[in-house]
């Protein structure tokens, strides 16, 4: 049985999201890179159990990336380093990052927190709240917030 998103259940994994999940947490090094090509990924930690990746495509993840529980990634979603500095993102529990979002630099997401699709983070984003455009936070609440 699929498992689905604690406050969304419209968003579940893929037979291919599954496998890419589960290569990144198993190194078989000439299979990853394979299938990572084949979906045109470049994801360097072991991704958590819980992430859910809808549409596996383009995804590009930092090695020094920190992913919490029950974080959804969109497609041709980028979390990566800024500059030359060695500053990766912190993604905290139950964040929804968009579709195109970039996420770039030493930053953390907070908990519950939603990044627009095509996004643009280089700044902290307190948890429950939601960022769109280039580091905009709006006031409302997210609807991904930890109760």
């Amino acid at each position: 049985m699929r498992r689905h998103h604690p406050k969304n259940p419209w968003i579940s994994n893929s037979k291919a999201a599954s496998l890419l999940i589960f290569l990144t947490r198993h190194r078989m090094p000439v299979v990853t890179r394979l299938f990572t090509y084949v979906l045109g990924c470049d994801i360097g930690p072991a991704l958590p159990k819980s992430v859910f990746l809808p549409h596996p495509l383009g995804i590009i993840v930092h090695s020094g990336t920190k992913l919490g529980e029950n974080v959804v990634i969109g497609h041709q979603v980028t979390i990566g380093g800024r500059d030359l500095t060695a500053g990766a993102p912190d993604i905290a529990d139950g964040v929804y990052i968009g579709a195109g979002a970039k996420i770039l630099g030493a930053v953390r997401i907070g908990a519950g927190a939603t990044v627009g699709a095509n996004a643009v983070v280089t700044k902290d984003v307190p948890a429950g709240k939601t960022v769109v455009g280039a580091n905009r936070i709006l006031e409302n609440r997210s609807a991904y917030a930890l109760d």
